[in-house]
């Protein structure tokens, strides 16, 4: 069965809904764009503008996605240097010490509840709107799903991540489950988890095996496993790890999945637009602006420990990412070469990360055959059949097993936004003395601080500060 890349439409979109969050209860208090001088009840009238509505909550999300959260978790881990701008925001969260003001961080975590917001707003109008047979159901599935994505990928930046008590007791974020105006204060870890998690079983119960360009079931599955996987749960994860694998999506043959045109075989989800020079200009923006460096200098480089990884092996063909600028002069960057690119795609969920997953699951339980079986094609594609590195992994078992999946996850996801969130998860499940740039993973400054206006709400409790340098 043909897969296509679940592509984000920004045409025409009607209907932009702004939330404010002040502290005081306001009922629901909904009010459309100025610009399009719409009143809601006259802005949703039909399925169509139901859709509309729809598309803007994945262009909210896409806006989130397309290299600001992901930069923003590199910051905290140790795959890239410190940033060459001098720009305070950036480098305070390269230090691991964001503040109540930090604008970077601030203007992050306002992205997620924009889509949360919208979607929730579509739960007035389903009962409002005639739908042809399933097209209901579908949209709110898509809707759990966004989200699901947004609520998770907040939860593991402005919290300590699930295992860092035994019951996941400790404080998460706020949940906004309707298009209210109220007080909500930050819940427990296990409350944002289980949220999610609802969110997606309902999302995998609702979306259809094809959706177009849209989320469909195994978009929901698959990141359901990575929810799973990123809690502790590998038993939960590893058949519905089985389920997306076997569905039909094949490897790239290129190393690089933010090459749009060489990708869509084994993207799941991610998001790309329609119109080309929109993507030169603003998808992956957040990776451009950050990373790209056959422009102009990048604003951050890559550490030495990633470029030496990167370049060790030269049967490596990843090794063509590790580039100097100025080499052998006193400003010398090393750089990835990945994000350089005009016709790009932001990929969200992989086949390569799936079988990433099941293969370190298969390791950690003693089973290496199955492990191998699932790292040997992302091997033999980046190291080529005959290489050294593929024809020694029938050889591995136990830790050295373990130890080599991870580093194909480093070298293979460098750069997106994956690292901190796999040693936490390291360091809660496995390895309690882990360390991530000479910090403890679990230190306070690990986790992103909430901006001041927080505060406002009676009762809202901030993240600790400091204590990791």
């Amino acid at each position: 069965m043909k897969k296509l890349i679940h592509k984000i439409l920004l045409g025409t979109i009607g209907i932009l809904i702004v939330a404010s969050f002040s502290a005081c209860e306001k009922g629901l208090d909904v009010q459309p764009d100025p610009s399009f001088g719409l009143d809601p009840a006259e802005a949703i009238q039909s399925a169509e503008d139901m859709q509309k509505l729809l598309n803007s909550c994945y262009d909210a999300c896409a806006n989130m996605m397309g290299g600001q959260f992901q930069v923003v978790s590199d910051l905290l881990a140790d795959d890239v240097a410190r940033p060459l701008n001098n720009d305070g925001n950036t480098t305070a969260i390269f230090n691991r010490s964001v503040a109540q003001f930090n604008g970077t961080t601030n203007s992050a975590y306002s992205q997620p509840y924009f889509t949360i917001y919208r979607v929730n707003v579509m739960d007035l109008y389903y009962d409002q709107v005639t739908f042809l047979a399933g097209e209901k159901e579908r949209l709110q599935g898509e809707a759990a799903f966004l989200r699901a994505l947004c609520h998770f990928e907040t939860v593991k930046l402005w919290a300590q991540p699930a295992g860092f008590t035994a019951d996941n007791s400790h404080l998460g974020i706020i949940e906004r489950v309707r298009a209210k105006n109220e007080v909500v204060l930050r819940t427990s870890v296990a409350s944002n988890y289980a949220l999610i998690i609802a969110d997606l079983q309902k999302a995998i119960s609702l979306l259809p095996e094809s959706n177009g360009v849209y989320a469909n079931k195994n978009a929901a599955k698959a990141l359901l496993a990575k929810v799973y996987f990123t809690k502790g749960d590998y038993a939960a994860a590893l058949p519905l790890l089985g389920e997306v694998i076997s569905a039909g999506y094949t490897l790239s043959d290129s190393l690089n999945r933010f090459n749009r045109a060489d990708v869509q075989t084994e993207i799941i989800f991610g998001f790309v637009t329609t119109n080309s020079a929109y993507d030169i200009n603003a998808r992956g923006a957040g990776f451009k602006g950050a990373y790209r460096n056959d422009l102009n200098l990048p604003t951050i480089g890559i550490s030495t420990e990633l470029y030496n990884l990167l370049s060790a092996d030269t049967t490596d063909k990843r090794r063509k990412f590790a580039a100097l600028i100025n080499p052998g002069q006193a400003n010398e960057i090393k750089v990835s070469t990945k994000f350089n690119l005009n016709n790009f795609a932001t990929p969200y969920l992989t086949l390569t990360d799936m079988l990433l997953m099941r293969a370190e699951i298969s390791a950690l339980q003693s089973n290496p055959g199955s492990a191998i079986l699932d790292l040997g094609p992302i091997v033999k594609r980046a190291y080529g059949e005959t290489s050294a590195k593929y024809v020694s992994l029938s050889g591995l078992s136990g830790q050295a097993l373990i130890d080599e999946v991870r580093l194909q996850r480093r070298l293979e996801m460098h750069l997106e936004g994956d690292r901190v969130t796999q040693l936490k998860r390291i360091g809660a499940f496995h390895l309690t003395s882990s360390t991530i740039r000479n910090a403890p993973w679990n230190c306070p400054g690990m986790v992103l601080q909430f901006p001041s206006s927080a505060g406002t709400v009676q009762g809202f409790i901030f993240n600790p500060e400091g204590g990791c340098n």
